[in-house]
């Protein structure tokens, strides 16, 4: 990553401002909200642009190897930045600090002035036991999505324990936000303009387990279908334990709560599913696709898949190639095992070889890609509902098309899933955050392409 200015004589830095580069998924993004928040209550004013800011945020991934080889490269532009004039201040924080030695990363890159790992619990240990990281959410936010769409965290944190996840050494135990909170809080968004909310947590359906004896997202989502004036509810992060009847009807009902469920399930074989400590099996897994395809109208599931897991063979690797051709799902991604420090698999001797691993990615890819594409070639001549996010702009020249517009629709969350390109009659526009109908006319991989039928 090389993030570069256009060449000036004399850089000038605006005093008491600050910017924020927020990696890795929306829960982080959350993360990088609070802490826009606290700078703004110390009187520094939020630039979206780094170029000559004061200070710059870097919120950090940790969840992968690759994700921290990411975070570093970032770094280093920060401090050619700072060293050209750009900036005056580098501030490293998330994921990344909290999982790694924050003497041994200030030691690799002296030129960083403050290093912080989640909610600013600063730590020194290859590891953050669980037990330790008990504080409350932060509370205020500064928004950094459009302003129509806003995530809701709902709990922080993973009491799962796969075997390859290394987020509970990183985020502690799972602690759900209590109802009430949760409710102020997606009421002020809605208040604020919002009218999207990605409900999201390292695992959704577990919510208030902790806080009430029971998982208790049912009632949450009931609880949010009331808001007025908020149009659409997206679940993210949803474990496949804990569905039930209940559940199911909230989706099948068609009212806020979309007809799209984001439900990562990682393998098909049972033996993996038991090494990875996922605590659910094949036959329980398709009992509940089915009932999920049976009962919810025009559903769309998204899913997570990891390829290479240690011990897996090439008829386990197949035995996921056949239930994902099965249950064709319309969204998914495919992740390569990735051996993290602090966690029982990357102890597992049985590896598969880095060969192998690539093939069985790139064809578990190719299998996952023609679903989805399938998925867009029947949305052609339909008219779809589209959520407009905002114009189109060219990623060459930065220029904004007047006429072109990108949107979403139910089965796209932000930024993780396909889009829709929306043209518009000369003259016309359509507002960020209004719905409009469009006709679909023709598909770009997995992308839609159409135009206003208002």
């Amino acid at each position: 990553m090389q993030l570069t200015f256009p060449h000036k004589e004399m850089p000038f830095i605006k005093p008491d401002t600050f910017s924020i580069l927020s990696l890795g998924c929306p829960k982080n993004l959350v993360d990088s909200e609070h802490y826009a928040a606290d700078f703004s209550a110390l009187g520094k004013t939020f630039q979206p642009d780094i170029d000559d800011c004061e200070t710059v945020i870097l919120n950090t991934c940790g969840f992968l190897q690759s994700a921290r080889d990411e975070a570093r490269d970032y770094i280093r532009s920060l401090i050619q930045l700072k060293r050209e004039g750009h900036i005056s201040r580098i501030v490293v924080r998330g994921c990344m600090p909290q999982y790694e030695v924050i003497s041994k990363l200030a030691a690799e890159f002296p030129e960083i002035d403050e290093w912080s790992g989640v909610r600013e619990m600063e730590n020194d240990t290859n590891v953050i036991p669980a037990e330790s990281i008990s504080s409350p959410l932060p509370a205020a936010r500064h928004r950094l999505t459009e302003k129509h769409v806003a995530y809701l965290r709902i709990a922080d944190g993973c009491d799962r324990r796969c075997t390859f996840c290394a987020i509970p050494n990183i985020r502690g135990r799972f602690r759900s936000e209590p109802l009430e909170k949760l409710l102020d809080e997606a009421a002020q968004l809605v208040d604020g303009g919002v009218k999207e909310i990605v409900v999201i947590a390292q695992e959704t359906t577990f919510w208030g387990n902790d806080l009430y004896g029971k998982p208790q997202l049912p009632a949450l989502l009931r609880k949010l279908e009331e808001i007025d004036s908020l149009r659409w509810i997206r679940v993210m992060y949803a474990y496949p334990q804990y569905f039930d009847d209940e559940l199911i009807d909230l989706f099948a009902a068609k009212r806020k709560l979309l007809p799209y469920i984001d439900i990562p399930l990682q393998h098909a074989d049972n033996d993996i599913l038991r090494r990875m400590n996922r605590r659910v099996t094949l036959e329980e897994t398709e009992l509940l696709l089915g009932e999920l395809r049976e009962r919810i109208e025009n559903l769309v599931l998204r899913t997570s898949l990891i390829v290479g897991f240690p011990g897996e063979t090439d008829e386990m690797f197949s035995e996921l190639v056949r239930f994902t051709e099965r249950w064709k799902f319309e969204r998914a991604g495919v992740f390569q095992f990735s051996p993290e420090k602090g966690t029982p698999a990357a102890q597992f001797s049985d590896k598969v070889s880095a060969p192998i691993l690539q093939r069985r990615f790139d064809k578990l890819y190719r299998v996952c890609e023609r679903y989805s594409t399938a998925w867009a070639a029947k949305q052609k001549g339909r008219i779809i509902n589209v959520q407009i996010d905002g114009n189109y702009i060219d990623k060459e020249t930065g220029r904004t098309e007047p006429n072109l517009f990108i949107g979403r629709t139910y089965a796209d969350a932000p930024d993780v899933d396909p889009v829709v390109y929306v043209t518009v009659q000369e003259g016309g526009t359509c507002a960020a955050g209004s719905i409009v109908p469009c006709e679909i006319l023709e598909t770009e991989g997995c992308d839609l392409v159409g135009i206003t039928t208002q």
